[in-house]
């Protein structure tokens, strides 16, 4: 008998579990001690993105192998699903699953080319689901109440929902819930003009928006908020726990978003040109902050450092990479009269990446390496070929000047270390 099979049943059932279900069923003809295991595996998983292969069998082999299941709670079911599969299929392994004391659903269901499916009721009632991911799906025709009593993980990628209540009724089910991953498609095709998510427990917010849709939030206990919209209004309401923010937006409100905000103690930050910025807000707790040069006028980078008085470390990174200079805001900054305290006393970490060597980038990096008395290393990671623009293109020869250019400027902070990564 060969070592593995020497390995006590929870050590086996453990990797097994790591495997897609097809290929643990292949393991029962191993041996007599492999014959019967593969039933007790707690995690299942079945793959069918092979447009090629006989659909016909794979229903049959999920069919069989759920029914033969007699592990004693089903941990985990993921059904990723490239091609349409009837609601009837999969609702009866939902069923099954959901009878098994279900504690993870992973639906992924293709592409947007293929048509939501539905899930079953029984679902919905689920008392015993803690993660719930859904991909390509219809709650069109859910009956609510539903009850999701120990849910903490939710999921919702391309959902589509009756109307705006839909929503609001679903998270209301979830009184425990911890982390909220949410991509949606414009309001026009999930139902839902307006998005609320009024969830006091929590914590982890993921939400990629569609263009004209609005987010409204209450959340007074999330610490980590990440959000890539294309256009919609964000409301949300101040967020005393708040840890860390990643904000890419292009809506109009951005004031309301970094009020919201002023607890937060690391931030990404990539919003529009002439962005609204918060009047009287003061970002008591921020440390560290990214801000994206893409799009975004250094004014803004100025209001920030004037109001962050915990400021100690800075990147500046153009993050998206645009490729015509002309476009660029960059050119329309001017020097402020007042220095902020920040950079002459708190500041001690600066890193560029993507540094071009443009005039104005050089004008700031001056300023910024002039005032901050009490910086320690500032790195300048000059941008690749491939991210500079064509009639900018950096060669061996612009790189060292660009360099030679930086070592040159004078520093405000004798300890100050000059790297170029």
């Amino acid at each position: 008998m060969d070592s593995i099979s020497l390995l006590p049943d929870d050590f086996l059932l453990h990797i097994l579990s790591l495997l897609p279900t097809k290929d643990v069923l292949n393991t029962s003809v191993l041996s007599k001690r492999w014959r019967y295991l593969w039933k007790l595996v707690p995690k299942l998983q079945y793959i069918d993105i092979d447009e090629n292969a006989d659909h016909g069998i794979f229903v049959r082999f999920v069919d069989r192998s759920l029914l033969l299941s007699m592990a004693p709670v089903l941990e985990s079911l993921h059904l990723k699903l490239g091609r349409q599969c009837s609601d009837v299929d999969i609702g009866f392994w939902v069923r099954i699953a959901v009878e098994q004391g279900l504690r993870e659903l992973n639906f992924d269901y293709g592409h947007y080319q293929i048509v939501p499916c539905r899930l079953p009721q029984s679902l919905f009632t689920c008392g015993t689901l803690v993660v719930l991911k859904l991909k390509n799906v219809s709650l069109k025709d859910v009956q609510f109440p539903v009850c999701f009593k120990l849910l903490k993980t939710l999921h919702l990628e391309s959902v589509i929902f009756l109307d705006d209540e839909s929503p609001k009724k679903l998270l209301s089910s979830c009184p425990i819930l911890e982390v909220l991953d949410l991509t949606r498609e414009d309001d026009d095709v999930d139902n839902v003009t307006s998005f609320s998510v009024m969830v006091p427990s929590l914590q982890r917010f993921i939400y990629n928006g569609g263009s004209g849709a609005a987010l409204v939030m209450n959340t007074p206990s999330l610490k980590y908020f990440k959000t890539l919209d294309c256009g919609s209004e964000c409301m949300a309401g101040y967020l005393p726990e708040i840890v860390e923010a990643h904000v890419e937006v292009t809506c109009s409100n951005t004031d309301d978003i970094l009020k919201s905000l002023a607890s937060v103690k690391r931030l990404l930050l990539c919003l529009p040109s002439e962005p609204e910025l918060p009047t009287g807000s003061i970002f008591h707790q921020l440390e560290h902050l990214e801000f994206c040069t893409c799009d975004t006028e250094w004014d803004l980078l100025m209001f920030m450092l004037k109001h962050s008085p915990k400021l100690r470390s800075l990147k500046l990174n153009d993050i998206h990479g645009y490729t015509i200079v002309s476009q660029s805001p960059m050119f329309h900054w001017e020097e402020p009269s007042s220095v902020p305290e920040t950079l002459m006393f708190v500041l001690e970490t600066l890193e560029w990446r993507n540094y071009r060597g443009w005039k104005i980038e050089k004008e700031l990096a001056s300023f910024i390496l002039k005032h901050s008395r009490r910086l320690k290393i500032a790195t300048f990671s000059p941008a690749d070929c491939t991210q500079v623009r064509m009639e900018l293109r950096t060669t061996v020869g612009m790189k060292y000047r660009i360099l030679t250019e930086l070592a040159r400027l004078p520093r405000g902070s004798a300890e100050c270390e000059l790297v170029f990564g």
